[in-house]
């Protein structure tokens, strides 16, 4: 049997989850704080289920008020719905299904991505003004949200490791390569070459999708970046104003936090 927490309170522990590409991110959402997140790879469900359960285990009496999921990957999130449901005989919330999405949106919903728009959500409600933001993780988003709160869109492009991995894919001399920078602007080498075309490519990229959203804004967005790549990345990007871990995570949690306030549970 499916059971329904019909008590609530602002300071209830709250365990989120944030299904991308590679990584899944858990943490606990308490307050309007994101607690020991971490992440593992999404094909290692014994790590997730290990992680998850460290975290039930520090809410009072072992287990969560409720698990709050955002998913880009449909198989993995019946996997990780499934296993909680079994773990604690309560449905998880889905963000964009039984959790509205958290801010509203000048584009198609089923046209963007929930991580994405978990992401803006929380960003916005910090700054309250025009912002961009950047995800360096798989893929890299640059996202625009205007003053009102509304995400206008964004623009994608392949993350650093796409980018790297498809240059040795698609051709036959060139070599895997790892992430790096280096000294020169030029690469004296073919794994220079390779390096400094994609890790400086990502970031002029980045810059002119900024530029021509501050082109429409008329002026210059605040720029925020987060996700797995973005401590190497955003110190290429001098335009970026603020670095920020597991955004998305956060974004989820306040996603929760908006939902259960506008339905006075709270």
């Amino acid at each position: 049997m499916i059971r329904i927490n019909s008590k609530s309170d602002p300071s209830d522990q709250v365990i989120v989850i944030d299904i991308g590409n590679t990584t899944v991110g858990v943490g606990t959402w308490q307050a309007g704080n994101l607690l020991a997140p971490l992440s593992v790879s999404i094909e290692d469900q014994k790590a997730f289920e290990e992680a998850w359960a460290g975290h039930a285990s520090a809410c009072p009496r072992g287990r969560p008020a409720a698990t709050v999921i955002a998913s880009v990957v449909p198989n993995t999130l019946q996997r990780i719905r499934s296993f909680v449901t079994e773990a604690v005989a309560r449905q998880a919330l889905v963000v964009g299904e039984s959790i509205p999405l958290p801010m509203d949106l000048a584009v198609d919903a089923k046209g963007v991505g929930v991580d994405r728009v978990c992401t803006a959500a929380v960003v916005y409600d910090r700054l309250k003004t025009a912002c961009t933001v950047v995800t360096f993780g798989t893929a890299v988003t640059v996202d625009l949200v205007d003053d009102e709160g509304t995400f206008q869109g964004g623009a994608i492009l392949p993350g650093l490791r796409m980018q790297l991995q498809a240059l040795h894919h698609y051709t036959a001399a060139l070599p895997e390569v790892e992430p790096g920078l280096p000294p020169a602007p030029y690469g004296r080498n073919t794994v220079e070459a390779i390096q400094a075309g994609v890790c400086r490519g990502i970031a002029g990229a980045v810059r002119a999708l900024v530029e021509s959203y501050a082109t429409s804004l008329n002026r210059w967005p605040q720029v925020v970046a987060t996700g797995g790549d973005a401590e190497f990345l955003a110190p290429q990007c001098d335009f970026v104003d603020t670095l920020v871990s597991h955004l998305t995570l956060r974004g989820v949690g306040f996603a929760y936090t908006k939902h259960m306030t506008a339905k006075g549970a709270w």
